[in-house]
């Protein structure tokens, strides 16, 4: 009756960990977080469209801008974020496209006006695809560069991106 108490102890205590350990795993449980899909253009010529496998993206004409987008997978290369960035109106989307309780964080950031930057995520619902629009009203003709991290305190840098608004 004892070892029946201590192997049923033990097992409690096994599974107890295995629980917390599924249940706070961040992004980094990915792996390397793999670009899937990547695409960076000037947008003189445009209207531009590319397609991907999330809504594809479309950009608007705006001269001497230069947009992008980056789509991040997880091991088996599987998208599970996507981040875009229009120089036309300097609008800045950010997606998650995997109902797993992680997301990615983006940090953007431009050089002028004393060098100022925002913390983006897209919100936590239980939607297919959960997309957060940000306004960036970024002054024509400045760099704009975006940096992906796998938490909140910037501490796991994946990816960093640069375009023109």
């Amino acid at each position: 009756m004892r070892n029946r108490a201590i192997a049923s102890l033990a097992a409690t205590a096994s599974a107890a960990a295995t629980v917390v350990a599924t249940t706070a795993t961040p992004a980094n449980a990915y792996g390397d977080l793999p670009v899937v899909g990547r695409e960076s253009t000037g947008t003189d010529y445009c209207p531009c469209r590319y397609n991907d496998m999330i809504d594809g993206t479309y950009f608007h004409k705006d001269v001497g801008g230069t947009g992008f987008k980056v789509i991040h997978g997880n091991a088996s290369r599987h998208a599970v974020a996507k981040v875009e960035f229009h120089p036309y109106d300097e609008i800045l989307y950010v997606y998650d496209v995997k109902n797993d309780g992680d997301t990615l964080y983006y940090k953007v950031s431009y050089e002028g006006d004393g060098g100022k930057w925002g913390l983006y995520a897209a919100p936590s619902t239980s939607n297919v695809i959960d997309i957060r629009k940000v306004n960036l009203d970024i002054p024509e003709g400045r760099r704009v560069t975006v940096t992906v991290y796998d938490d909140k305190a910037m501490k796991e840098k994946v990816y960093t991106i640069q375009g023109t608004a």
